[in-house]
């Protein structure tokens, strides 16, 4: 319902839509894959077979993908749909492997430098 009110509140734009679309399966797609995580036979199966450093590398694949998306939906927020197809295009259509690839790994970069703040600066 944000999204869709944020969309309202600026206009309507088609771009506005397609932007709250993307929100909305970008957020309902880290929610799930985080309830699947947490399902108690799913966590020791992962606890089992991977090291933490394994779980964090994953973390931070998983995290630069969603990264990687949530660029594309804030282009397509401030520059409209054009904006988006050419990001899309760019990196993961012509750029196909390795802008795709060196993208991804900047910010799985990126995601680690993120989690290991998350680990250093959280207050339980």
């Amino acid at each position: 319902m944000t999204f869709a009110f944020v969309s309202y509140w600026h206009g309507g734009y088609d771009y506005l839509w397609c932007w709250a679309a993307l929100n909305w399966l970008g957020v309902t797609v880290e929610n799930g894959v985080r309830r699947l995580v947490e399902i108690p036979c799913i966590q020791d199966s992962l606890v089992q077979l991977l090291s933490p450093r394994a779980r964090r590398r994953v973390h931070a694949a998983l995290a630069s993908c969603s990264t990687s998306m949530l660029i594309l939906s804030n282009l397509v927020f401030l520059g409209g749909n054009q904006v988006g197809k050419i990001y899309w295009n760019r990196i993961f259509v012509q750029g196909w492997p390795w802008v795709t690839l060196s993208v991804l790994g900047l910010l799985y970069c990126y995601s680690h430098v993120g989690i290991a703040w998350a680990e250093t600066y959280s207050v339980n």
